[in-house]
């Protein structure tokens, strides 16, 4: 039994002896990263004085325009914001830009790859505690760079500058980030930018891969950032050509077609009440684009060759109904099987007539939300697709 003691005696002392060991040597890990990068600051930015969490601001670097302060990020809950990261050695990490891609031979025609401001969510999970404290006292339009030392290179966010010091680690960086937008409601953000499209902002870029003057449509038919054409928030629908009646069943209650006070009645599918039945396979074209006028997805090869993508299948894509529009699915040649589709193209689809054209733009709750899909589509996206309904492909 002594025996037995003295074995859990020793084995209990190797063990605090160890971890007591781990402790150090994370315990002074961190003081060499902290040494390392005092000493980096110490020899390239001197005269720099920290922030109260740590950081390094370029005074010289700074652009902060009188402009900002009328719409200064403060608060806000998201930032719209152009950046570009950089180690200590210089070599670029991170960027947004294409013209930084084509700086370093990184951009590739076709590569499905966004270029443009993305959007931080400021909050801790989201963003890096020490990028979060550069937008101190910056608005719209305003540049700046600074130094973050690695133990702030972390979504964790804590304390104090100590606390980050001993819990956290990360790779030192230079950041040169650029204001585009402060944002208190990212819904209503995404919902008026919806709104500038269709009130103009599509002007400048290809889109009407449906119809050739997308811009007369939408005046003609009064699209604007002031109606909601689905009344259902965040979703806009846009008929181009209207398709063909089914003889519809008696009693089937169908207000689909009616968009107006009364709203939309997404439980009624035009092919499902007008059929009498849910297992309808249709067909169709589609062109995804962000509303900046890059296409992200088609299945129609003269909009994948004028936008440099490859590799799709170009085709028509079969389509399964179901009970209500969140069961529809795309599938392969037609199976009963398949997989689904974001919910705001399903709307559309939902709304449309056999044979039909029509646009769907909606916001990215509607979407890929918050983490955005591969490097196409970032988080917060609002996205648009044209839909026509065509014939079976002959096999």
């Amino acid at each position: 039994m002594n025996r037995f003691i003295n074995i859990v005696f020793t084995a209990l002392a190797v063990c605090i002896t160890a971890a007591g060991c781990a402790q150090k040597v994370e315990s002074d890990a961190h003081a060499e990263a902290k040494l390392y990068f005092d000493s980096w600051m110490q020899v390239h930015y001197p005269q720099l004085e920290k922030t109260g969490l740590g950081i390094y601001i370029i005074p010289e670097l700074d652009d902060i325009t009188e402009e900002g302060k009328l719409e200064p990020v403060a608060d806000s809950q998201y930032v719209y914001v152009s950046y570009t990261a950089r180690n200590l050695e210089g070599s670029v990490t991170e960027y947004t830009e294409e013209e930084t891609a084509r700086m370093l031979g990184d951009y590739v025609k076709g590569s499905n790859t966004y270029y443009g401001p993305k959007v931080f969510r400021r909050s801790s999970g989201f963003m890096y505690a020490g990028v979060n404290e550069m937008f101190t006292g910056m608005g719209k339009g305003d540049s700046r760079t600074a130094v973050i030392p690695g133990w702030l290179m972390t979504y964790n966010w804590l304390g104090s500058e100590q606390e980050f010091v001993e819990n956290s680690s990360g790779t030192n960086s230079i950041y040169e980030i650029k204001v585009v937008d402060p944002i208190d409601n990212i819904e209503k953000w995404q919902v008026d930018s919806i709104g500038r499209f269709l009130s103009g902002g599509y002007i400048d870029n290809d889109f009407g891969y449906l119809s050739k003057d997308l811009g007369q449509y939408l005046s003609d038919n009064n699209m604007s950032s002031a109606k909601d054409s689905s009344d259902f928030y965040g979703f806009y629908f846009i008929e181009i050509e209207h398709g063909q009646e089914l003889e519809k069943d008696s009693n089937d209650g169908d207000s689909s077609t009616d968009s107006g006070s009364d709203g939309y009645n997404w439980d009624e599918s035009h092919f499902f009440t007008t059929s009498g039945q849910n297992d309808t396979t249709i067909y169709i074209n589609y062109v995804g684009r962000l509303l900046n006028g890059t296409v992200f997805d088609t299945n129609v090869q003269r909009v994948a060759q004028d936008n440099g993508l490859s590799g799709g299948s170009y085709t028509p894509a079969a389509i399964q109904w179901g009970d209500d529009y969140s069961s529809i699915q795309m599938t392969t040649d037609g199976s009963s099987t398949g997989s689904s589709v974001i919910q705001g193209f399903a709307m559309t689809l939902w709304r449309m007539h056999p044979f039909g054209k029509a646009i769907g733009i909606f916001y990215s709750n509607l979407g890929y939300g918050v983490q955005g899909s591969g490097e196409a589509i970032p988080p917060y996206s609002p996205l648009m697709f044209e839909i026509e309904i065509v014939e079976k492909p002959e096999d």
